[in-house]
């Protein structure tokens, strides 16, 4: 199962007396809580298996190793996995790379130290044959499959959620997004998210229908938030925000498979897009095929 191990020698700019390191030999994390009362550092790419339930406690702050391509360290809840993060706004769940001390050990701005938080459902997706393999993940691993035929899946709940200094890449056009939500469905409860500083988008959408109030996705060096695959949630508040110095669009849409049907329409309310101002030379939304 999931190899959990204790250290006490870090390299680390905090001190703690001990840390659990999570890593994944291919059956998964398991069905395990994590508390706010010890450190956590995830090694490599875990997943949370089919079957299995992932809860976080309030006020919990898991760490996540530097690496890129096959050695980038990230969080994926598969298909039929769950994952209960449920945070609140005096303790939040905090994801952020292995140097961090939340102290301000890194620059506000720094970004791509680790991967990313991955949910993949059985909603359906605007994709050849219904499914997709998501980005980030390597292709040959099955586990890195989304969509299906519910549109109410459940995937769990995350709220009062940081994600912090994320999106390191597995190679040309393949990082991993601060949070992507594939397939996911409108059982399935997100709310209070902030990514900040994330290499490649900071939240995205690939199909699904998912509903998601109080995100805020700011300083990415990509897009805000993205879509695609044929997504059709609703949104409520929220806030993109970019920096002079990088980020692409504030939104982009996209189709899917097919640009006829089943296409991309998510409908967002009271929100705020700020782009990079007056160093900026791209467009703040665009809307693509489908």
């Amino acid at each position: 199962a999931v190899a959990l191990h204790f250290s006490s020698c870090r390299k680390s700019s905090y001190n703690i007396d001990e840390v659990i390191v999570i890593s994944d030999s291919g059956t998964g994390i398991g069905t395990i809580t994590l508390t706010a009362d010890k450190e956590y550092l995830i090694d490599g790419l875990v997943f949370v298996n089919d079957g299995q339930t992932l809860t976080i406690e309030p006020g919990t702050v898991i760490r996540f190793k530097p690496g890129q391509a096959e050695n980038a360290s990230a969080l994926i809840v598969c298909r039929g996995g769950k994952i209960y993060a449920e945070g609140t706004a005096a303790k939040p769940i905090i994801f952020t790379a292995e140097s961090d001390d939340l102290e301000g050990s890194i620059p506000l701005e720094t970004a791509g130290l680790w991967g990313g938080i991955i949910i993949l459902g059985n909603a359906p997706v605007n994709a050849e044959n219904g499914e997709a393999k998501i980005e980030g993940i390597p292709v040959f691993d099955e586990r890195a499959d989304y969509g299906g035929t519910n549109p109410n899946d459940n995937s769990g709940k995350m709220c009062y959620v940081s994600i912090l200094h994320s999106g390191t890449s597995l190679g040309e056009g393949n990082e991993i997004n601060g949070l992507t939500l594939a397939g996911v469905g409108a059982s399935t409860e997100i709310h209070h998210i902030e990514v900040i500083a994330n290499n490649d988008d900071g939240i995205e959408f690939f199909g699904g229908n998912v509903n998601c109030k109080y995100m805020i996705s700011a300083f990415c060096g990509d897009d805000a938030f993205d879509f695609d695959d044929g997504y059709i949630g609703f949104g409520q508040y929220w806030l993109a925000i970019q920096t002079n110095n990088a980020g692409d669009l504030l939104a982009e849409h996209d189709g899917g498979y097919d640009k006829y049907t089943g296409c991309t329409m998510p409908v967002i309310y009271n929100s705020t897009f700020i782009g990079r101002g007056i160093t900026g030379n791209h467009g703040l939304i665009s809307f693509r095929n489908g």
